[in-house]
């Protein structure tokens, strides 16, 4: 479906493997390398170093996980409030409203990420995401457009 701005809920279980296990949601998707996405990693949501690079955003091709980190650091990747375990479902709301976006997790009433989109796109197909050759479980998604 065409998605412009609105909320997007869903539930998702990666792996907790290192390295290896990227799952999200994609946005204002044009084209397979042109969109914008919000994606985890699962193996980081309880990792005392690494916790605040679980939630991240991204805007392809320009904006990489690579390049925001470099160039914005703490700004477009967070830890997750509260820490789900990583072996198990858990449940994401994606609030889209150009230009803010704001991840909450597990029901909480604190975004874990809350970002200014990099992208002027307003609109766009959305997708289920997973990175890397990742694999990633997806359920209940509920799509409430504004």
């Amino acid at each position: 479906i065409q998605f412009e701005k609105g909320n997007i809920e869903l539930y998702i279980k990666g792996e907790n493997a290192p390295g290896s296990s990227f799952v999200g949601f994609a946005f204002n998707i044009q084209n397979d390398s042109t969109y914008e996405a919000v994606y985890f990693r699962p193996f980081n949501f309880k990792s005392a170093e690494k916790k605040d690079k679980s939630v991240q955003y991204v805007s392809l091709p320009e904006f990489t996980w690579r390049k925001l980190r470099q160039e914005h650091l703490g700004v477009y990747e967070n830890e997750p409030k509260p820490a789900p375990d990583p072996n198990k479902w858990f449940h994401t709301k994606i609030v889209v409203n150009h230009p803010m976006v704001k991840v909450y997790i597990n029901n909480s009433k604190e975004p874990s990420l809350k970002i200014e989109q990099l992208s002027t796109r307003k609109s766009g197909w959305i997708g289920l995401w997973v990175g890397s050759y990742s694999e990633g479980q997806f359920k209940n998604l509920k799509i409430t457009k504004n």
